[in-house]
């Protein structure tokens, strides 16, 4: 494990980046604290967004082309999913390259729902992440 320490702030005054490497593979996550109790995702790998971090997440990679998001949402109103936040990075300044989407869900996702997204053709992955409530800790610290 290494760390490294920057003076400059950039669009954040409290950001931290983590590098996570296993498995012949590595992440970089970056994340930030807004006001109190407002944690947010600001980077993944070559993406940048602002995405609530807490709750259920559903993260989707995808092809950066027109109609994605909606058929995702269409999806998730099908089923009576509430999405309650949603963020969506590309890589670089154009589109048609690739893509990430973040979800805040309300609920749990059916497996068929998940299913339908996974197989829209644009979309290249899914996962979804429990993680706590804003101002609670997870359930292995408490």
């Amino acid at each position: 494990m290494s760390e490294e320490k920057h003076r400059d702030k950039g669009a954040f005054a409290s950001s931290i980046t983590v590098k996570v490497s296993g498995g012949g593979r590595s992440i970089i996550v970056g994340g930030a604290v807004l006001g109190q109790n407002m944690p947010r995702l600001i980077m993944l790998d070559e993406y940048r967004l602002e995405s609530f971090l807490d709750g259920k997440l559903l993260i989707f990679a995808h092809k950066d082309v027109p109609g994605i998001i909606g058929r995702v949402g269409t999806v998730f109103g099908t089923h009576g999913i509430n999405i309650a936040q949603m963020a969506v990075g590309r890589e670089g300044d154009a589109p048609g390259g690739s893509a990430i989407g973040v979800l805040n869900i309300d609920g749990d996702v059916p497996e068929d729902a998940l299913a339908e997204v996974e197989g829209i053709d644009a979309v290249t992955q899914v996962k979804i992440i429990d993680l706590p409530k804003a101002g609670e800790l997870p359930s292995w610290l408490s």
